[in-house]
């Protein structure tokens, strides 16, 4: 099923290239293409450590936390190695990135699930199975940019830029 919404999957990659654009220049953009996740991702560096934040499709069950009905749009949050000292600064800390991106994503309705032992540590995903061909465009570009609002509201992308040294790998 996920593999006859892939122009659909590329069209809604286009449709949101633009609005996002600025706020992701800090970041250097990974496109990923698997059997289990297609999408991109928006990485940051600290010596061996690699955080960020991702936007994509998840093609089948278990490619990330939580989905279960793919294709299912995800946007998540991520720091690697999960024992790394970034990811101490930026998940397991009171008042850290991470936990601050969850807290605002649920006081604006846009719910990231926490998976504080993860890496991919904040995650909000929807099925886009049933979604019919001409609206699956719009319902995953909107999907989107309401996540990129609390990650945006939340400082995760200026907090994530000032506990690193470089545009990530």
């Amino acid at each position: 099923m996920a593999d006859d919404r892939r122009a659909e999957m590329a069209t809604t990659f286009e449709r949101i290239k633009r609005p996002l654009q600025w706020p992701m220049e800090n970041f250097r953009r990974t496109k990923v293409s698997t059997a289990r996740f297609v999408g991109y991702r928006f990485s940051r560096v600290r010596r061996n450590a690699v955080a960020g934040f991702a936007f994509g499709f998840a093609l089948k069950d278990g490619a990330v936390p939580g989905v279960t009905e793919p294709p299912e749009a995800v946007a998540y949050a991520f720091v690697k190695p999960v024992d790394s000292e970034l990811r101490g600064d930026l998940v397991a800390r009171q008042g850290s990135a991470v936990r601050k991106l969850v807290s605002a994503s649920r006081a604006m309705g846009f719910p990231f699930e926490f998976h504080p032992d993860e890496e991919i540590a904040a995650v909000r995903h929807r099925s886009l199975r049933h979604v019919p061909r001409e609206i699956f465009v719009l319902v995953a570009s909107d999907f989107f940019m309401l996540c990129y609002q609390p990650i945006r509201a939340s400082t995760f992308l200026e907090r994530v830029r000032k506990s690193t040294t470089r545009p990530g790998p």
